[in-house]
């Protein structure tokens, strides 16, 4: 299950997110919300009220003349008193 979750997103704009309890994760990209809402739920024990998915456009690279794998970005809202803590 902790593969499935890749790591935490730390832009500027997430971090402003974080007031407003929205986390930004890079997870697997064959993840459905409903898979992504058990395992948040599972792993967190939180309640998670909205996801948000996207998928960055694949990156070409020059140097070796190959697409660069892409990623969904997650932005997941919880609870006002709850947080996610990490170690």
């Amino acid at each position: 299950m902790i593969n499935l979750l890749q790591l935490q997103l730390l832009t500027e704009k997430s971090i402003i997110d974080l007031e407003d309890n929205k986390y930004t994760f890079q997870v697997d990209i064959n993840l459905s919300k409903i898979q992504i809402k058990k395992i948040f739920e599972a792993m967190f024990d939180l309640e998670v009220l909205k996801i948000r998915t996207c998928r960055p456009p694949k990156n070409f690279s020059n140097s070796s003349k190959i697409y660069k794998n892409c990623y969904k970005k997650v932005i997941l809202t919880i609870e006002k008193d709850k947080t996610i803590k990490f170690i």
